[in-house]
């Protein structure tokens, strides 16, 4: 009997060679897509060999359909299932069978275990780590440049380039160039900016003695991202810069006068042996406080949103010139910039409650400041001990206004006279 004996149907080979047409941009395309999401997640598999597996697919498929419409029934029928359709399709399931299976596991198992392409994709740096330990820094670069070919634009890759070009080759033009490159990637822009310029200083600092490029650096990213979480951790770190340079300022000062002092002791003959430091009188401790208050006061000007400053101000507000609510205004102040966390904010609104608990506020202006905590967050830690401080106010107020009393001595008439 023939195999390709006419249906009843009478299909003529013409027809199915139309059919295969139509079908045949609409496999493509459904190749194409798939071709292109495997390529792009993962540069493991070979586009070459994916090409060849689906032309391949495609000519097996359509020789099973035209074979099996021509082929009738009968022992034609059973020929055909055992010549052309059983290797036909065990070739199909070698081709497809991982593919189809990863499409119905993959949903579950990545979300158990994280994404099989991630992992394989995610390029290993620990050669070229090792290369540079080991102070072969042009075979880091070398190794680090290959993976960035097969990996263009990956952030750790890039940083490690970077890092071995500033701190290896001290080449903070060839450094800067590479973090350009990070620099480029817009969709992550928002957080790689701050990392970026944040290291830069990094550099600019304790590389090459550059404190206002340093400066610049950070004040990039306060300006790119004004109110953001960068933002103020930059305006802590530019603060923190300065108080820096006038500790060390301040400390130049007192050695030259020392120096001095030493100095003119030798000359006179009048010591002895070691130099005696006075101590300080309560007028001397006064001065003393008064200039770092004034210090304190010039600094949180020139760095408003500086956190340590502004509660430095107020705890001299409180303890120095005990001016509490404009020690509260500091407070106040950091409440209300931009980038505050909850955390933050928290503990602001704790230390006003102190303040006002501690310097003759009232149960109302106390229990207000803590319903703020709560408010914050109601579901949080920080509402629970708000909460609980609220229930015990009243003996936190007393305990306080106790302990700031004057203490009075009871004088008896027994007392008065002598025995």
């Amino acid at each position: 009997m023939n195999l390709l004996a006419a249906t009843g149907e009478g299909v003529s080979v013409e027809k199915i060679l139309l059919t295969f047409i139509a079908i045949a941009p609409f496999y493509a395309a459904i190749a194409w897509f798939t071709i292109k999401k495997k390529l792009n997640v993962s540069a493991r598999y070979d586009g070459q060999t994916m090409i060849i597996k689906w032309v391949v697919s495609y000519i097996v498929f359509a020789f099973i359909f035209m074979a099996a419409a021509y082929a009738g029934g009968g022992f034609a029928l059973i020929g055909l299932l055992f010549v052309v359709v059983l290797p036909g399709s065990i070739l199909l399931a070698i081709f497809f069978a991982p593919y189809i299976s990863n499409l119905i596991t993959s949903p579950i198992t990545n979300a158990m275990e994280g994404s099989v392409e991630e992992h394989w994709e995610k390029p290993a740096y620990g050669p070229t780590m090792t290369a540079r330990n080991r102070g072969d820094y042009e075979g880091a670069l070398e190794q680090v440049g290959l993976l960035l070919e097969k990996h263009p634009g990956d952030f750790e890759g890039l940083m490690l380039k970077a890092s071995i070009e500033a701190e290896d080759y001290l080449d903070l033009g060839t450094a800067r160039g590479t973090l350009d490159e990070i620099l480029n990637n817009e969709e992550r822009l928002r957080y790689n900016l701050p990392i970026v310029y944040n290291k830069l200083a990094d550099w600019q600092m304790n590389l090459f003695d550059d404190p206002e490029g340093a400066r610049r650096s950070l004040e990039v990213i306060r300006k790119t991202y004004p109110e953001s979480k960068a933002a103020q951790l930059v305006s802590q770190r530019l603060a923190s810069m300065d108080s820096f340079d006038e500790a060390l300022s301040e400390a130049s000062d007192i050695d030259e006068t020392y120096q001095q002092l030493a100095a003119e002791s030798a000359e006179k003959d009048q010591v002895k042996g070691p130099l005696d430091i006075p101590t300080a009188s309560e007028e001397d401790t006064f001065l003393i406080n008064e200039t770092a208050f004034a210090q304190c006061i010039n600094r949180v000007e020139e760095h408003p949103d500086s956190i340590t400053n502004r509660e430095e101000l107020a705890a001299l507000y409180v303890s120095h010139a005990n001016e509490p609510v404009l020690a509260i205004q500091q407070y106040e102040y950091l409440l209300g910039m931009p980038g505050a966390t909850e955390k933050q904010q928290v503990a602001w609104l704790n230390k006003v409650a102190d303040i006002q608990v501690k310097t003759g506020g009232t149960h109302e202006e106390a229990r207000a400041t803590l319903q703020r905590v709560i408010d914050i967050n109601p579901e949080g830690a920080g509402a629970t001990r708000a909460q609980s401080r609220i229930m015990h106010l009243s003996i936190e107020i007393r305990a306080a206004n106790k302990k700031n009393a004057p203490l009075k001595l009871e004088r008896r008439e027994e007392d008065l006279g002598l025995m």
